[in-house]
């Protein structure tokens, strides 16, 4: 369903809490951006293009409006229709970041050091435009999926995992966490065939690319889900993707199907506890931990169940951040032209850590553990990787 326009009463609360119009000059907000715009563009009217390119797809803007104007939505038909310069190869590179991943992992230690070395960095930013003061996260040679295949089966009621690119090669043992908490809990993990999710190549505006690997998660976790077998993911961005945009963005047919079998894992694991199924002989942890949520989480409407879940273990003391967006974006803060904004973006979020003297903080998204550990040094962690060392050996 495409967005009326005509609901946008120019009240301006998108503005108001867009992060990127609070960093910047160079991006006037997404009610210009978006249902201002789009009668001009409607008319054939040039718009400058490099506006567009300034939005870090956080949704806030959508999740604020008063009418439901889908601006992001607005934002991408836009850069479907050819309103913007054609993607450079650096995009690419990053659009296709999964090849780039599975590439590392192999070739593991070697892509590491050369990843560390000030050189190659230094050609990254000069040739491609990929700023060399972001922090590029290690490879392992073992992925998730090479883990979980030489494990032993486990008896229990199946579910099925969504695990992303991200967890299989640069944090597999996120992976290992999921699958041991849900163990603890009765359920047989089982890993449907699965490709990237696609997000990477809409922020990069390859679309034709994404609706192909859409297609193919779409066939496999229907499959899952005609088996009477519920979908899980720790990743928001990845969940918010085939919930949200395999229907409304890339209208892959039969996409709504999904949305209603498809759970992120502390909302699944908060709603088992108010069933009265959660195992919750939790150890005690005595500490003070800061959690950030994500704005794709919140952009899934599910609320804050992490908050919920962690706070069942005896002694953990769980601050919620200030609300608001970490700046990276996926690979939006990889670029050069938008280190500096992505930064200025989150640093709200890290000013707040670094008066308060954090240690630890917790966050759904991985994108926003990247951001967050390289800016700050604090040390970063999934909520389910909490309730892992809770439940202890």
């Amino acid at each position: 369903m495409k967005t009326n326009i005509d609901q946008c009463i120019k009240c301006s609360i998108c503005n108001a809490y867009c992060p990127v119009l609070k960093a910047t000059g160079l991006f006037p907000g997404p009610k210009l951006c978006g249902p201002d715009a789009e009668r001009f563009r409607l008319k054939g009217k040039p718009i400058p293009a490099e506006w567009l390119e300034f939005c870090d797809y956080c949704k806030i803007c959508e999740r604020v409006c008063p009418h439901n104007v889908r601006i992001p939505e607005l934002h991408i038909r836009s850069r479907i229709a050819g309103k913007t310069p054609k993607p450079s190869f650096r995009d690419w590179l990053l659009g296709h970041s999964y090849l780039l991943e599975k590439l590392g992992g192999w070739g593991t230690p070697v892509s590491n050091w050369i990843n560390r070395w000030a050189f190659f960095r230094w050609l990254l930013d000069r040739g491609l435009g990929i700023d060399h003061r972001i922090k590029m996260p290690p490879f392992h040679r073992q992925t998730f999926t090479r883990w979980f295949q030489r494990r032993k089966d486990f008896k229990g009621t199946p579910i099925a995992y969504f695990h992303g690119c991200y967890t299989n090669y640069i944090d597999p043992a996120l992976g290992r966490d999921m699958v041991e908490v849900l163990e603890k809990n009765g359920f047989r993990v089982i890993l449907p065939d699965q490709e990237c999710c696609g997000l990477p190549l809409v922020s990069n505006g390859f679309f034709a690319g994404a609706t192909r690997l859409g297609e193919k998660n779409l066939k496999s976790l229907r499959k899952v889900v005609e088996g009477g077998i519920e979908v899980i993911f720790s990743s928001p961005s990845c969940g918010m993707t085939i919930k949200q945009e395999y229907d409304s963005i890339l209208h892959i047919p039969g996409a709504s199907i999904l949305s209603e079998h498809l759970s992120e894992i502390s909302q699944f694991l908060l709603r088992l506890h108010e069933e009265g199924k959660l195992n919750t002989s939790f150890k005690r942890i005595s500490d003070t931990y800061y959690y950030h949520a994500p704005c794709h989480l919140r952009a899934l409407q599910v609320g804050l169940p992490a908050l919920d879940l962690l706070s069942l273990i005896p002694g953990l003391k769980v601050i919620e951040l200030p609300e608001g967006c970490c700046g990276l974006a996926g690979s939006y803060g990889f670029k050069r032209e938008k280190y500096a904004v992505a930064r200025e973006v989150g640093e709200e979020i890290f000013q707040a850590l670094r008066k308060r003297k954090a240690k630890v903080v917790i966050s759904d998204c991985e994108a926003c553990r990247m951001q967050i550990g390289s800016q700050t040094g604090v040390k970063t962690y999934h909520p389910v990787q909490i309730l892992r060392q809770a439940y202890g050996e």
